[in-house]
Order: C-alpha cells, then structure tokens, then sequence
C-alpha cells in the first residue's frame, strides 16, 4: 500500500465498479460475489452494509442523492435502492448482462448498457420507469457521461464508439431510434478496456487490453482532431521480455482534470493528458486494479484492486481483493506548472 491509502473491508470475490455519492461521503462497491456494499467514510472505518443480488453484479451508480442507487449485472435486471427505507425495486431488464450504466443529475435519467448490444433510459419517477431503448452495432461495455457537455459516450465491441448527446437522447420515447451525433471507430488497435470522459466535455480517454492509451476529441473539426493521440503504458520488462497488460481502469479528476489508469500489472499512474506526460507513479499494489473512482469533490480516489473474472484467471491466483481509498489525490493530481 502506498502513501495516504486507507482500507475498507471488500466484498467477498472479485470488485467490479467503485462509485461515490454525489456529496462524497459514501462509496458504492459492486462484486462478483452477488452484493453491492455501502461504506459510510467515516473514521474509524466501519463495517458495509451489504445488499445481495442473484448474480453478480457489474455496474453501480448513485442517483442525485447518498440515498438512491442503482445495479446491474449477470441476472439482467435494473435495480434501484434507497438505503434510508431499505427498499427495492426492479425497473425493468435487459435481454444480457448489464454491463454499465450511469446517471445523469441534470436530466433525471438513467442509462443502462448491455451485451444485448442495446442502450436503454430510465426515468425512476415515472409510473413506467423504460423510457427508450436504442439498439446499437455490437455489445456495450463501456458508459462515460461528459456532464459538463451533456455528452454520453458508448463503448463497444469491434472498437464502434457511439456519441450521444443528452438533451436528444433524454427526450426520445420508446420506439424511436435516435442517430447518434458522431459513429466513431475507437483509436485503439484492441479492446477497449475502459474509458472516462474528461471534465470540461472536450474528449475521452480510453484503456485497451493490449496497454495503450488512447485520448480523443469530440470536436470533428480537423484540426482538433489532429490532437488525438495513443501512448504506451501498464507495460514491464519481465525476464527481458515485454510484458502487456489490459488497462481495466481510467477515472479524471473533477477539478484538475487529469486522469488515473489502472491495469492488470498492478500499478496506478496520474497522467496529464494536456502536458502528454506521466504525472505520478504509484507503488505497485499486490494484484490487478480493477476499478477506481474519483470522489466528487476531488479529495479522495477510491480503488478496487483484485484479479478479473473475464481475464481467465485460475482460482488458484485469485486471492488478494483490496477495498482502498486514497486521500493524497487532490496534490498528486494538480498539474505542474509550466515553465
């Protein structure tokens, strides 16, 4: 563990997503073991309370208070939670896995990805929850919603990168397809692992499982375009061997706006997407980052760290799960002053 980590009591498999409530006193944790656990950030740290799932659960965000949540997972179903009445509900499923989803606080709605290759929106508070569902080239795996910009970027597989823009895609009802404002083809020559949309809205950054990173822009003019780059990273010299490993984690800071990368080698790493350059390097954690998540606030990240299910790990390597938050982020994330 390094410098300024905390740890939390994980979940009993594999973390799958991190999130914190919008006022940055909470932490979401989902895993594979069929739970979703909510820690209270207090001191001392004390013990989650745990809400279980049929099956696993990969996908988790909070609504527009600490109260109400949302999950997803293998069992297909959308749930929401409000932890003051410890009450549920199922809002409606999907014909796979949900595999992502994300709430956008300025239009009430709920949006949900899936391997049944379908985005679909939710209004909560309506009397039927299913606003749309837009069908889309291949499965989701990936949602980063560009709040500033009102802005959703969808990530799938064969590298199609869909652009939404929210006020559009809010106002849609069901049966009606909507035409993304930009089809995209990702940067990446592999899988995209994760992406996470910068805070001023201008472009994204995404991880594959081949350890690159990508950083583009939405602007289609050419000349903005022409900024977009590709770099290596979450890559070791083993035995003078080059070892790769998949980027499963990228997470922008809300002030600063640069952004953490977490991979499968173990290390996590602050980048300056505007200085093209490495900020900070982590020591290296005892397994895989799975997940991370800045706090609204930008005081703290949180950081799952254990082996992934879809990398095909065998039982025997998958033993250390790591819960931790980390409170010296806002210093290390604040860009260098220019010369």
């Amino acid at each position: 563990m390094s410098t300024g980590d905390h740890s939390l009591q994980p979940p009993a498999d594999g973390i799958s997503a991190v999130v914190f409530s919008p006022d940055s006193t909470r932490l979401l944790v989902s895993s594979w073991d069929g739970s979703i656990q909510l820690h209270h950030l207090v001191a001392p740290p004390q013990p989650p309370a745990i809400f279980p799932h049929p099956a696993a659960v990969l996908a988790i965000c909070f609504g527009s208070s600490p109260t109400i949540a949302f999950s997803g997972g293998l069992d297909k179903r959308v749930r929401q939670w409000d932890f003051e009445t410890g009450q549920t509900r199922v809002l409606g499923k999907h014909d796979d896995a949900i595999s992502c989803m994300v709430w956008s606080a300025e239009y009430n709605v709920l949006i949900t990805g899936s391997w049944d290759s379908t985005i679909k929106v939710w209004d909560p508070s309506a009397e039927i929850p299913l606003r749309s569902t837009q069908t889309l080239p291949s499965r989701v795996y990936n949602l980063s919603l560009a709040a500033s910009t009102s802005t959703l970027l969808v990530s799938m597989a064969h590298r199609h990168v869909y652009v939404y823009k929210l006020p559009e895609l809010a106002a849609v009802q069901e049966g009606q397809p909507l035409r993304p404002s930009q089809e995209r083809e990702s940067a990446l020559k592999f899988m995209t692992r994760s992406v996470a949309c910068m805070i001023d809205g201008k472009g994204w950054a995404s991880g594959s499982i081949e350890g690159r990173i990508a950083v583009e822009y939405f602007d289609p003019d050419p000349a903005t375009q022409s900024q977009k780059y590709a770099f290596r990273a979450h890559r070791q010299q083993v035995d003078g061997v080059d070892c790769v490993y998949p980027i499963n984690a990228l997470a922008y800071h809300p002030v600063h706006n640069t952004f953490a990368s977490g991979g499968s080698d173990g290390f996590i790493s602050i980048w300056d997407h505007s200085a093209k350059k490495r900020m900070k390097l982590y020591p290296k954690y005892p397994t895989s980052i799975s997940s991370l998540a800045f706090s609204p606030d930008g005081s703290k990240l949180a950081i799952g760290a254990s082996y992934e299910h879809d990398n095909a790990v065998n039982e025997h390597d998958r033993g250390t799960i790591m819960l931790l938050v980390k409170d010296t982020v806002m210093e290390d994330c604040k860009p260098k002053a220019k010369a």
